[in-house]
């Protein structure tokens, strides 16, 4: 049973601890030498701090010494097997290009920052990159329609910005976009369990997206391909991104990365909040409210990849089209589909409250950070 004790990956940090310690980074109780479980055997480890394991054995949460804030580091490797076939990764190049300053002061780069690169003595061919620890970017839910066009918008722009610099993510599906909540979780919260604080003793506190408005990142770049921006891209496979197949990837046909894309995240909104998908692990039920993109949405994701927008035409349709929405129907609430019937009126009238709240402070209908 996970939590009852380390696997090997997780022995594998366990050895790195003082070297990452001497780099100014504090592994959690768990991944200390000479650990010892605070719970018994018969006991439920995951009602304990340190009964949590990794999540991704590739990445590992960590304190950063200097300031206490939290960190993601990742262990990328520079050669990654593809389809069979052994290539070398970009993702370190990629991460590091973004982070640069000539990128990083752009508002339409959502591509996690990098802050540093570790190298591991006897580890060739590999190294840490050191990132803001990040939460998902749909827990907590979006409570309004504004909120979640926000994050649409966001992503919209980071692919968008990618693309404008040569770059194809192939891989943009939600499990590799994320959220900077530190000012809605002004206390922090732990990275196995994010309802809870980081020392576990009790929930963490937190602000909605309207009062406290995080921004959303893309990362995750094992996949990703930088090109010559005066050469023709060259068609790429498509890889199987969240779960998603695109058609070009049934199909076994390379085509044009950008317009896998497209797809990728046209299919994200479709699945998140127009229809949903209750055939994932989880049953994801989908929003009520969004139906005003789906026009779009159906563009992004034909079957045929040249009859696809590109990016550049789809972040001003989607400009706009939430141009053309009443404040009201911003502020409305995002309702899952599956929400329990006897539920919609009491939460519909606290949120009636909650938006009047909001109006009386001037916070935008659709927050941005």
């Amino acid at each position: 049973m996970p939590g009852l004790g380390l696997d090997e990956l997780e022995e594998w940090w366990v050895d790195r601890f003082e070297f990452l310690k001497e780099k100014g980074y504090l592994l959690r109780p768990r991944y200390r030498p000479g650990w010892k479980p605070s719970y018994r055997r018969l006991q439920n480890p995951f009602t304990f701090e340190d009964g949590h394991h990794l999540r991704n054995q590739d990445v590992i949460d960590a304190l950063k010494i200097s300031d206490s804030s939290m960190v993601a580091i990742k262990r990328v490797r520079k050669t990654t097997l593809k389809g069979g076939i052994t290539a070398t990764s970009q993702e370190e190049d990629i991460c590091a290009l973004f982070s640069t300053n000539e990128h990083a002061s752009q508002p339409s780069n959502h591509s996690i920052p990098l802050l540093e690169v570790l190298h591991v003595p006897g580890f060739e061919g590999e190294d840490l990159l050191v990132m803001p620890w990040m939460r998902k970017p749909v827990d907590p839910p979006f409570r309004t329609v504004g909120e979640g066009l926000q994050f649409i918008k966001e992503m919209l722009e980071g692919i968008q910005y990618m693309h404008q610099n040569s770059v194809a993510h192939r891989d943009c599906s939600m499990n590799n976009m994320v959220m900077d909540a530190r000012q809605m979780y002004p206390d922090g919260h732990h990275p196995s369990r994010p309802s809870r604080t980081y020392d576990y003793k009790k929930r963490a506190r937190h602000f909605s997206r309207t009062l406290a408005p995080p921004r959303y990142y893309l990362i995750d770049f094992g996949f990703s391909q930088q090109y010559e921006p005066s050469e023709e891209r060259t068609p790429e496979y498509a890889i199987r991104s969240g779960g998603t197949e695109p058609p070009e990837y049934k199909a076994e046909t390379p085509c044009d990365p950008f317009a896998t894309d497209v797809f990728l995240l046209g299919n994200m909104i479709r699945l998140r909040f127009l229809d949903g998908n209750p055939t994932s692990q989880r049953g994801i039920s989908g929003l009520y409210g969004f139906d005003f993109l789906r026009p779009l949405v159906n563009d992004m994701i034909q079957d045929d990849p040249e009859k696809r927008p590109q990016m550049d035409e789809v972040l001003p349709r989607f400009s706009n089209i939430v141009q053309s929405l009443s404040q009201w129907k911003l502020r409305s609430r995002a309702v899952k589909k599956n929400e329990f019937f006897f539920m919609k009126p009491f939460r519909g009238l606290d949120h009636l409250f909650w938006t009047c709240a909001m109006t009386a402070k001037n916070r935008p209908a659709i927050p941005a950070a």
